[in-house]
């Protein structure tokens, strides 16, 4: 008896076909044991799944793997769209140029529908109001990260977004300018010009900066490129100006800048610049005051005691005396010839007597007045000098005098002024004979001695040097 076979079903080649191409993406082994493939729609879903699983450039419901898959029966219902791939361009951007977030690959809607596409921008993950596809290269900068999101939508539903991102690399920067004065803030034409950087130049990107230096002087290239300028270059009134930039070797800042004029050297402020009188400095306008300034006396620059404010100021300190004996009196009938005493420390109310040469100074008036100015008066050049007579015991000059403590109003008054008195002459603010008269040593108006030469006048106005603080001699 024979024994029956079992029987095997007989499928056709095209039908293993259709069955392969809807059992879904997975390799299969065929009738010899060798693996195939992957093939799109070998496993459910792969229809649907929005990949290339076998990778032949056809996605899904195109892939004629899937062309009798359930999956890709026409249905009504309406399924978002997918697939889309995006990237900015240029993928490595500089701080001038747009962003362009471009559609690398489209979407696909599985119900063929049209699909648009929605933009949004962040800058270094904070939302920015941008929604095309392009960033202006004005709202970027170096270092930024920029992304960019993608949706697909089929006018009802949105698909799945898609972003890129890209980082702008951070170019160099230019330091920032260095704040700079120039010393002294108020120089002479003498002062040496330093310009000195007040703040440092500060570089953004940390990199070592150099400095600069280049000076203007009136608005014209002076050519010094140094941080300082010789005082030999430099003229009262002139304006300089230093000019400094900073470098990291690549770019330079702005300029940080600073400007001084230059003054004349005060009239009488040095030994190098002396005045040649007190009034001569006042009228410059180099006066600070009351004080010592330098004169140019015999041909040698010496300090002197100047009053620049008495009368309208401009008056010299010629002499002085405290010695009630008037033992360093001069005897050159006030011609300013002679010199005594410690001039070193003249003061008007000093300790000491003292007396310079004047005879070089050019002056037209004198001022006589005891050291606490109680007692004075102003008399010309000429009241003192013209007109001496003769012979001992004349003391009937008449001198007009422009004012004294007793008169603001000129007047006239009558001196001892004799070619053969080594006293004379001899000054008061009263007549000669009344200011020497009964009662002499009375601290009154009446006796008012000023000045007097040679010992022999220590009698009567001695007294006065000792009450008021001593006799000074001042001429303008």
């Amino acid at each position: 008896m024979t024994t029956p076979r079992a029987s095997v079903p007989f499928f056709s080649p095209a039908l293993l076909l259709l069955l392969a191409s809807c059992g879904g993406g997975k390799a299969t082994v065929d009738d010899t044991g060798k693996e195939s493939a992957p093939v799109e729609g070998r496993s459910a879903g792969d229809c649907r799944d929005g990949a290339d699983n076998d990778a032949d450039g056809s996605f899904d419901c195109d892939d004629d793997g899937c062309t009798a898959s359930p999956d890709c029966e026409e249905s009504d219902e309406n399924a978002a769209p997918s697939g889309a791939a995006i990237a900015i361009e240029p993928a490595v951007p500089g701080d001038d140029d747009d962003l362009t977030c471009t559609i690398v690959t489209e979407a696909t809607d599985p119900n063929g529908d049209a699909v648009s596409y929605a933009f949004a921008w962040a800058r270094n993950g904070e939302d920015v109001e941008v929604s095309s596809a392009t960033v202006g290269a004005a709202l970027t900068s170096g270092g930024d990260t920029w992304t960019c999101t993608v949706t697909p939508t089929d006018g009802t539903l949105d698909g799945v977004p898609a972003s890129a991102s890209a980082t702008i690399p951070q170019s160099n920067r230019a330091p920032s300018a260095p704040s700079v004065s120039i010393s002294p803030e108020a120089p002479t034409e003498d002062d040496v010009l330093t310009c000195v950087i007040e703040a440092e130049s500060v570089d953004p990107d940390g990199d070592t900066v150099s400095y600069a230096y280049s000076w203007t002087v009136d608005g014209a290239d002076a050519g010094v490129v140094s941080a300082t300028v010789n005082a030999a270059l430099t003229e009262a009134g002139q304006t300089w100006t230093c000019n400094v930039t900073a470098s990291d070797g690549a770019l330079t800042s702005a300029a940080g800048t600073a400007a001084v004029e230059i003054d004349a050297i005060a009239l009488g402020s040095d030994a190098d610049h002396p005045g040649s009188s007190c009034l001569e400095i006042l009228d410059s306008g180099a006066s600070t005051g009351d004080g010592l300034y330098w004169l140019l006396l015999s041909g040698a620059a010496e300090e002197v005691y100047c009053d620049m404010t008495t009368d309208g100021g401009g008056w010299t300190l010629v002499r002085r005396n405290v010695d009630p004996g008037w033992n360093d009196n001069p005897n050159d009938n006030l011609a300013g010839t002679t010199t005594y005493g410690a001039t070193s420390s003249m003061s008007p109310t000093g300790p000491d007597s003292f007396g310079i040469e004047f005879s070089g100074i050019s002056f037209a008036e004198f001022r006589f007045a005891t050291g606490d100015e109680a007692r004075w008066l102003i008399v010309s050049t000429d009241g003192v000098y013209d007109d001496w007579v003769g012979g001992v015991g004349t003391c009937s000059e008449a001198v007009d005098v422009a004012s004294s403590h007793l008169s603001a109003a000129p007047y006239t008054v009558d001196w001892c002024k004799r070619t053969g008195a080594s006293e004379d002459p001899w000054i008061s603010a009263t007549d000669h004979n009344s200011a020497i008269g009964g009662g002499r040593f009375a601290d009154t108006d009446d006796h008012s001695m000023l000045y007097g030469e040679a010992s022999g006048s220590s009698y009567v106005w001695g007294y006065f040097v000792s009450a008021r603080n001593g006799a000074n001699v001042w001429v303008r």
